[in-house]
């Protein structure tokens, strides 16, 4: 039994050698600390203006200024129509007519109406003076004859309408009907433009935009056909309904007097300036955003001092040109991270490697 107590003192000893060793020899290294943390490289922009946000852009069609649209205003056959689109006219031209003969067998037959209501009052005044008609009966008759005449004026009035005469000097911008078709009673015939050669740009605003602006809003207007200018332009005129099929309101810019001579039916783009100015709001890069839903989003904001990224909530708005407004949740002058931040914890130490400006394209 002590034999065996013994080399059990003799294992222990021996086992606790390599460890004592080990201690004494840890005392004499030198002491290194805690390794430190080293710091992700990252992108960062800075939350800068969002300009975007003062101007409104949209494209529109080319109208002209001023433009008639010329009907009969009577139904009938249409007998001839002498102009093409593009004609130009002059005030007083006869430009379309009606065959009469359907005209005047309509001016007859109120004629001929009134003819028979005045001989019928005739004899009812005969009758009443010598009290074998009643007061009614003459009421009546006198009636009748009134509006039989009223309709006999109509129809001669009517049949000066039988043809369309141009209201002033002008060009025929659109031909809605073909001679010897049938045509309804102020039915569209032909669309005529003064000479004016004043032009207004027809846009669709959505209901956020068209609350902005306001008759004499600046705007500039460019177009394919004409590149490399640019045309002043203002707001003259805003739609006070929406239209049913696409809920926007109808704008129209007028086009100041250009060189160049625009046509109906172009089509070119426009940037308003309202001077109604939306709140002041800043702008980041898309790159910036993390995990967006809906009109919120997150993003990495770098503190300057310490370094240090820290997770934000932020409220986007509108997008334009690689960046998006943020409504809140970020101020002016903060550093966002662009590159990067899809590996980056909240409260991690980052390291700048991009300059905000650049990247901004500033």
């Amino acid at each position: 039994m002590r034999r065996f107590s013994g080399f059990l003192q003799v294992l222990a000893v021996l086992s606790l050698g390599p460890v004592l060793a080990a201690c004494g020899g840890s005392s004499s290294a030198p002491v290194t600390g805690e390794a430190e943390t080293k710091a992700a490289p990252v992108r960062v922009a800075t939350a800068g203006p969002a300009d975007f946000l003062s101007e409104i852009a949209v494209v529109g069609r080319v109208e002209p200024d001023t433009a008639y649209v010329l009907a009969f205003k009577t139904g009938g056959v249409v007998r001839s129509l002498g102009v093409e689109e593009g004609d130009v006219v002059k005030k007083g031209d006869i430009l379309a007519e009606l065959d009469p003969r359907d005209v005047d067998a309509q001016l007859r037959q109120a004629q001929e109406a009134a003819d028979k209501a005045a001989r019928e009052l005739a004899r009812i005044r005969q009758l009443h003076t010598k009290g074998f008609a009643s007061d009614a009966a003459l009421q009546d008759a006198e009636a009748q004859a009134k509006a039989t005449r009223a309709s006999a004026q109509a129809a001669r009035s009517n049949r000066g309408y039988a043809s369309i005469v141009a209201p002033s000097d002008g060009v025929v911008l659109k031909r809605h009907i073909e001679a010897n078709g049938v045509v309804a009673a102020g039915a569209p015939v032909l669309t005529l433009s003064d000479m004016t050669e004043s032009f207004v740009l027809s846009v669709g605003l959505a209901d956020r935009d068209a609350l902005r602006v306001a008759p004499g809003d600046p705007a500039e207007v460019s177009f394919d056909a004409f590149p490399g200018q640019a045309f002043a332009a203002s707001v003259s005129e805003i739609g006070a309904d929406a239209d049913p099929r696409t809920g926007t309101f109808q704008v129209e810019l007028r086009i100041a007097a250009a060189a160049a001579t625009l046509k109906s039916g172009l089509v070119g783009r426009a940037s308003i300036r309202p001077a109604r100015q939306v709140a002041a709001n800043v702008a980041v890069p898309v790159d910036a955003l993390l995990e967006g839903h809906g009109n919120e989003a997150f993003v990495f904001v770098v503190d300057p001092q310490t370094g240090i990224a820290r997770r934000t909530r932020i409220s986007v708005g509108r997008m334009s040109g690689g960046l998006v407004a943020v409504v809140a949740g970020l101020e002016a002058g903060q550093q966002v991270v662009i590159d990067g931040a899809g590996y980056l914890n909240d409260g991690e130490r980052v390291a700048i490697a991009t300059a905000s400006a650049a990247e901004r394209g500033q």
